[in-house]
């Protein structure tokens, strides 16, 4: 026995109160058009996919927003479209919807290939729904979010390289004053002592240790240094980023070793 919304709603293609499945067919033709035109300009995607996995519509906004006709993807298994890496993810998370078909779900994050080889973000919301003789089906609500996270992946790693000129630029200051007095004791003892090849290796690294910190103190962009393995954490480059390609300050090419 159907629900009152099912017998109330001619034009409900599922019930969201039972999740009965409702034959369009039994629809009169000014509903079958209203039916047909909201899924064809609604911009999520809207895909029943069977229990086991298998592709048993998709509305005609797929072709928008992935390049694949309906039909093309009719009686596919859904996971022949999902990226390698999120198998697993959407797997599971299929399994755990069947198991536990709440009106309320969050959304499941993975990426999708489109026709033309690229791969699209989608968030995807799924309702339980069975048919007359108990056949059990999701129907899915997928919104692609590709730009959005894009954005956001953008904003934290600006965010990220802002922190890392901040802490560079502090440091530069905190080594600044104890590394003036260094110098200033270096180059009295390189002027009054005996020459040495010692002492003046050691005023060239303390030269040396001051351009690094007048370039931590200009660090107009944040450029890492290519790791040589991936157990390596990433580095700071200085130079490059620090000005790179402008020609040095007055005096700063006569302090280089």
């Amino acid at each position: 026995m159907k629900c009152r919304r099912c017998r109330k709603d001619a034009s409900a293609q599922f019930c969201e109160d039972c999740g009965a499945r409702l034959d369009v067919t039994e629809l009169g033709e000014a509903e079958q058009q209203r039916v047909s035109w909201v899924l064809e300009h609604v911009s999520d995607v809207v895909s029943v996919v069977g229990q086991d996995g298998i592709i048993q519509y998709e509305s005609p906004s797929v072709e928008r927003l992935l390049g694949w006709r309906p039909e093309e993807l009719l009686g596919r298994h859904v996971l022949d479209y999902v990226h390698p890496d999120d198998v697993a993810r959407v797997s599971a998370a299929i399994a755990r919807r069947i198991a536990d078909p709440a009106p309320v779900n969050p959304p499941t994050e993975f990426r999708v290939r489109a026709r033309d080889g690229s791969w699209r973000v989608l968030a995807a919301m799924s309702r339980v729904t069975r048919d007359e003789g108990g056949a059990v089906s999701l129907v899915v609500t997928s919104r692609d979010v590709t730009e959005q996270r894009a954005l956001e992946d953008r904003l934290r790693y600006a965010l990220r390289m802002q922190s890392i000129a901040q802490l560079a630029t502090a440091t530069a200051h905190e080594i600044n004053n104890p590394l003036a007095v260094l110098l200033a004791h270096l180059a009295i003892l390189d002027r009054n002592a005996p020459p040495s090849l010692r002492i003046g290796k050691m005023v060239e690294a303390a030269k040396r240790i001051r351009d690094i910190v007048d370039r931590m103190t200009r660090i107009r962009r944040v450029e890492m240094v290519p790791l040589a393995s991936a157990a390596l954490p990433e580095m700071l480059d200085i130079w490059k980023s620090s000005e790179a390609g402008e020609a040095p300050r007055a005096g700063e090419a006569d302090r280089h070793p």
